[in-house]
């Protein structure tokens, strides 16, 4: 099995995930100043949204033995 990243999307979907992580953890407090709990936890919605999504797109490529199952061929 052999699995292929685009690394521009992957990136992206990192990124993604830690400014999600730093929500939870309430590291990015110290950079973004929130209105309200609502608003960090809608910003943590979406970070992990694109972070989902990016991740999704940066699969190029799955290929088993002779088949392809996911990308060109």
């Amino acid at each position: 099995m052999k699995i292929t990243f685009d690394i521009k999307f992957l990136l992206i979907a990192i990124a993604s995930f830690i400014i999600a992580g730093m929500t939870v953890t309430e590291t990015i407090d110290k950079y973004i100043t929130f209105a309200g709990e609502a608003n960090a936890a809608g910003f943590f919605l979406m970070a992990a949204t694109l972070g989902m999504i990016t991740a999704f797109m940066s699969i190029d490529q799955i290929k088993i033995g002779n088949y392809t199952l996911v990308g060109k061929k």
